[in-house]
């Protein structure tokens, strides 16, 4: 496992607690370490818990542990919610001269470092810069050059001035100061190694956005919800660079609708919303897949149903992403594992839709949207992205797409189901289409030949689609493994992590993470040569083992999570140690 170092800043919503890590994570970024963070906030503006984490290491990391180093606890409830994590030597930075804090005692065997924040950010020009004075105290306990902070400082602050940014760099060197003069440097037991590696950090909503830039997306229309929000605040003021457009929508029916017009238009377009946002699309949904519009739609998880908990884990929507919506509807269900794949199968997505003329849920979650972690820049290489059309004629062609009465025809029934598709103003692509059931030139129609024809020739794009495209598994561990782990979406990183735990135990898996939802990989043979067969997932009743049990005929046991909260590796580890131990006490 990554030799690490996990750190935390918690307090009430609205302390800037989110600015504060964000800064930590980023100068430890570019101090050359490997950084993934998680966030734990309250559904409010202000007030009710909320934590910023950092797991860091010069190994990769792809996950959060059950373990905290050092924590700065703005509040007594934040020592309260971190205790099962902190540990013997673990290093709590508060300010005892606040009267919440003024009567706290570290636990047994942790050390608490009274650091006088609000009276030291005071003096380096106000006390909102008491969260990095605190930085700069951390900086000293973890032996972390403070140096390293200030590229992150003037980048969260260097558009308000450079005083601004001054003052910001004394507030942390204050704290790191206060350390060194006032407390025993010689409790602390950690030093942060630094590299040259070059790495970038992002979260997953950040990386749709990224990826739809780079697939050529040029129009987004959304409402903000949490937590797509983030895939429009990335995309406005940079989507425009490239000629694009960015509308935020009075609502979640003018997104879609809006979007959908776009996309008509010619223009790759795409919308973002979370649960009940689809909910809210689904008849549009429709109305994009007859009339076999290109159109990408992201839903981003949180727990539900109704309003749910807006800033918690949860992958709820598998069941209505596959099944939802009045009649049949042929659509594709991409859902990326990884902050990285969100790019790359945004991209994906969008050749898809294009290329079938069908709607594609690219489908993310909480954890995923809001984690960040480092890659390599090569990683995103924007060279290397390929982009397909699919059947888009222009006038050189279309000729040989008109009946004998020179009318274009958008939806022919071509034996691969795909039509010829025109861009508005292409000589002699003038056309209608309806979200009626409609013939191969968009005439409405109820004659029962035609209604069956074009049924058929819709459907038969997605036939078409499981035999062209790849739509297999990503693989991981000892394939001949008699223990098979199956997941999808963002617990792939901490499932990676958990097999270091499981082997360190003796106990070999194979694990396979599913990034297609619908088409998705045919997975009977890998599940007939293992003897148990354990499906994780962030919901209450196992959709997608449900799934599996259908398509294999074979029950499997699961390990569902659905206490608002992402699995964490050793925890991960330790549930499936707990099956495979149940499963051996079975009487045979």
């Amino acid at each position: 496992m990554p030799d690490d170092l996990n750190w935390a800043i918690g307090g009430e919503a609205g302390d800037g607690i989110n600015s504060t890590g964000k800064i930590f994570a980023q100068a430890l970024s570019r101090a050359g370490r490997h950084v993934f963070t998680s966030k734990d906030f309250a559904s409010r503006i202000r007030g009710g818990y909320t934590a910023y984490k950092v797991r860091s290491s010069t190994e990769r990391v792809e996950s959060v542990v059950d373990r905290l180093d050092i924590l700065i606890a703005l509040t007594q409830r934040t020592v309260e919610e971190n205790m099962d994590e902190l540990h013997e030597g673990s290093v709590i930075i508060y300010d005892g001269e606040r009267t919440m804090m003024e009567d706290f005692e570290a636990p047994e065997g942790m050390i608490g470092l009274p650091v006088p924040l609000k009276r030291l950010a005071e003096d380096a020009g106000g006390a909102l810069m008491q969260n990095i004075v605190a930085l700069g105290a951390a900086c000293e306990v973890a032996n972390f050059p403070i140096e390293n902070l200030d590229e992150a400082l003037e980048k969260r602050f260097g558009d308000k001035g450079e005083s601004i940014v001054a003052n910001n760099r004394q507030a942390a060197r204050l704290g790191e100061e206060h350390v060194v003069e006032e407390l025993d440097h010689d409790e602390f037991d950690y030093d942060i190694e630094t590299t040259d590696n070059d790495y970038v950090l992002l979260n997953g909503d950040e990386a749709i956005g990224m990826g739809a830039i780079a697939a050529g997306c040029r129009f987004y229309s959304g409402y903000p919800i949490t937590p797509a929000t983030d895939v429009m605040e990335y995309l406005k003021g940079r989507l425009e660079r490239y000629g694009g457009h960015v509308m935020q929508a009075e609502d979640e029916l003018a997104a879609i609708n809006m979007a959908l017009g776009a996309a008509r238009a010619g223009a790759r377009s795409m919308t973002a919303t979370s649960g009940p946002g689809i909910d809210l699309m689904t008849e549009t949904f429709g109305l994009v897949a007859t009339s076999e519009t290109p159109l990408v739609i992201c839903d981003v998880m949180r727990s539900g149903p109704s309003t749910g908990m807006p800033t918690k884990q949860e992958q709820g929507d598998l069941d209505m992403l596959l099944y939802g919506g009045h009649g049949e509807i042929p659509r594709f269900v991409v859902a990326p594992t990884t902050i990285s794949e969100c790019f790359h199968k945004t991209i994906e997505a969008f050749n898809l839709a294009e290329k079938y003329q069908t709607p594609v849920y690219l489908v993310g979650d909480l954890a995923l949207a809001v984690s960040e972690q480092t890659f390599e820049p090569e990683e995103f290489d924007m060279d290397s992205v390929e982009i397909d059309r699919g059947k888009l004629v222009d006038e050189n062609e279309i000729d040989s797409w008109l009946n004998d009465s020179d009318q274009f025809q958008p939806h022919f029934p071509a034996a691969d189901g795909i039509s010829p598709r025109t861009l508005p103003g292409t000589s002699g692509g003038a056309h209608m289409t309806t979200g009626l059931e409609h013939d191969e030139l968009g005439r409405r129609t109820e004659e029962q030949e035609v209604r069956i024809e074009q049924v058929d020739k819709r459907n038969q794009k997605v036939e078409t689609a499981k035999n062209e495209e790849d739509w297999d598994y990503r693989e991981f561990g000892d394939s001949d493994a008699d223990t098979l782990v199956l997941s999808w979406g963002s617990n792939e990183g901490a499932m990676r992590e958990a097999m270091g735990f499981l082997d360190e135990a003796d106990i070999d898996v194979r694990f396979l993470s599913v990034p297609y939802m619908f088409p998705r990989p045919d997975l009977t043979e890998e599940i007939e040569a293992a003897d148990e067969v354990i499906v994780v997932e962030c919901n209450a009743t196992g959709q997608f083992a449900d799934v599996v049990e259908g398509d294999t005929l074979t029950r499997v046991k699961r390990i569902n999570k659905y206490n608002g909260v992402r699995f964490k590796a050793d925890e991960l580890a330790e549930r499936i140690t707990e099956k495979l131990d149940a499963a051996q006490e079975v009487p045979t």
